[in-house]
């Protein structure tokens, strides 16, 4: 079978849209996953069976990625579109699709450093059109071509990569010895394993390791499908939370004292009275803001010319006269400033508070100083960025992954589309909801959000779900075995029958938890990914594994 060129364009075409990260949400989920993007792949390439079947083995090596603070170790997106049509195209088995997986992803990385070191100069390009007060010149500068440069040149490459590329990697694949084979049904089998540390590493305290455990050994013994696992989790979860939840949960009496220091300070709360947007307004910037969120992503500014962007609207509604044009052009140049959040639960009450303020400061302008904006925007883009990563990427996303992942194994593109309709329809409703509060409220939402319990105990039955979860879907999904035998005269047994005597799942056990004990003292994706398949491939090589 060969790459036919609308194939290879419309492949290019996609990867280099998912690339761009737009819409925020599933854009995000396709810029760091393979499990969408494999539906794309086989609807193009004509075979969504084996698309679904390579995409889902691809994608449980990269469980866990994610592009915290626009920093990510892997790309999966451009792994899954030149991977599978190739694995499709040359009739290759899934170990030979990981094999070639993984340093495009790792070349993807670094392609799209180069994106947004370059991303810089249109940023400052769109200083120049905040200093006009041209708003338009902003969105034109800062994210369309922008994201027009990203889309063209992931499309361009994969294109080329597809189209031209074929023939070769035919040849090299074709010609690949049977103990290199074995190696690389090795590496399939272990690879999976750094998906799964990595994410328990990112969600998971020292005190949730039984849950993981639990969960490993729950799928081990009675090998229970994804959907009974889910609910015992959430029954586990209520249970612990039940019993636990005063270690999270402040009560109002313990904050009295530093409530009483700053009740004679000037709040920042609106009256309904003072409030010029309506919620249509407030559903358009929203919307903008999560449309847009990373399509300019540049190291220079991170999100900054899309969150001015956003504002745009609502500033020409505070100061829709023409003599009104130097507070305009002075709004702007708040909102083009160094910015980057979790785009829900840290760009929605950023975005909610930041036009509560500048509305205040239309009406009054000197009650506000316009650093008192800046400086707000500042401290709340961190802790709350941490808390959208933890619940919407590092969580939710990979659990809805794992409840539809058995879908995609058998080659359902369900289990491509469940995750990312899921995620999208709750954190769009999240980051709405979050972004009329902090207009609504004022300051007062944001803070007692952060400062407040109730995000600890959501924190932590997610993250006790989802290590739950992760444990059982380890057991399922991360197959390491040994080969070996002990032969002893006329008896002979197993080296695997063994250990399975032991403790079933062991050495899948084993490999997780040494990554995980890894990546706990040293968050080095690259370094973990890189080690787990020079090891693991040599030792498939010499047959000790596979």
């Amino acid at each position: 079978m060969t790459i036919t060129l609308a194939q290879a364009l419309l492949l290019g075409f996609f990867c280099g849209f998912a690339k761009c990260c737009m819409p925020y949400t599933p854009g995000a989920f396709m810029y760091n996953t393979v499990i969408f993007n494999a539906v794309i792949v086989g609807a193009v390439m004509g075979n969504m069976q084996q698309a679904m079947m390579i995409g889902a083995t691809i994608q449980l090596i990269y469980l866990g990625v994610i592009a915290a603070g626009g920093n990510q170790p892997s790309d999966p997106c451009l792994a899954a579109y030149i991977a599978i049509p190739i694995a499709i195209a040359s009739n290759l088995n899934t170990n030979a699709a990981i094999a070639l997986a993984v340093p495009v992803a790792l070349l993807g990385v670094q392609i799209s450093n180069l994106v947004y070191l370059w991303n810089g100069f249109f940023a400052e390009k769109a200083d120049t059109k905040a200093a006009d007060g041209d708003t338009s010149g902003i969105f034109t500068w800062g994210v369309i071509i922008p994201g027009i440069i990203r889309w063209g040149v992931f499309g361009v490459l994969v294109f080329l990569a597809l189209y031209f590329g074929l023939g070769t990697m035919k040849q090299i694949l074709n010609s690949i010895p049977s103990w290199l084979s074995n190696g690389l049904t090795a590496m399939g089998a272990c690879l999976p394993a750094v998906g799964f540390a990595i994410i328990a590493n990112l969600i998971g305290k020292k005190k949730y390791i039984p849950f993981f455990l639990a969960g490993f050994f729950l799928v081990q013994y009675s090998k229970i499908g994804t959907m009974p696992l889910l609910l015992i989790g959430l029954f586990l979860v209520f249970l612990y939370l039940t019993f636990t939840k005063n270690e999270y949960l402040r009560s109002v009496d313990e904050e009295d004292d530093d409530d009483e220091e700053e009740e004679d300070e000037p709040t920042e709360e609106l009256a309904p009275s003072t409030q010029m947007l309506t919620n249509k307004d407030l559903l358009k910037a929203w919307t903008k803001w999560w449309v847009f969120a990373e399509v300019g992503h540049s190291f220079e500014r991170m999100q900054a010319p899309m969150f001015a962007s956003a504002m745009a609207g609502p500033l020409h509604k505070f100061y829709p006269k023409k003599e009104d044009k130097p507070k305009l052009i002075e709004a702007l140049k708040r909102h083009m400033t160094f910015f980057n959040t979790e785009a829900h639960w840290g760009g929605g009450p950023i975005l909610g508070l930041s036009l509560a303020m500048e509305e205040k400061k239309s009406q009054s302008y000197d009650a506000i100083p316009g650093e008192t904006i800046v400086n707000l925007k500042t401290g709340l883009m961190g802790p709350l960025a941490g808390i959208g990563d933890t619940i919407s990427w590092s969580t939710l996303m990979y659990l809805f992954i794992g409840l539809f992942l058995p879908l995609a194994k058998k080659g359902n593109p369900l289990g491509g589309i469940g995750p990312i309709v899921c995620l999208t329809v709750i954190c769009f409703a999240i980051g709405y909801f979050l972004t009329k509060k902090c207009y609504t409220y004022g300051y007062s939402f944001a803070e007692n959000m952060l400062r407040s319990g109730l995000v600890n105990v959501i924190i932590a039955g997610a993250s006790i779900l989802g290590l739950f979860m992760m444990g059982g879907l380890t057991s399922t999904y991360v197959t390491v075995a040994t080969p070996l035998k002990i032969v002893t005269g006329t008896y002979s047994t197993s080296v695997q029958s063994i250990f399975d005597s032991i403790l079933p799942g062991i050495l899948p056990l084993i490999l997780v938890s040494l990554l995980w004990k890894m990546l706990s003292k040293d968050r080095n994706y690259f370094k973990a990914t890189i080690l787990t398949t020079l090891v693991s491939l040599a030792l498939g090589c010499l047959g000790i594994i596979v």
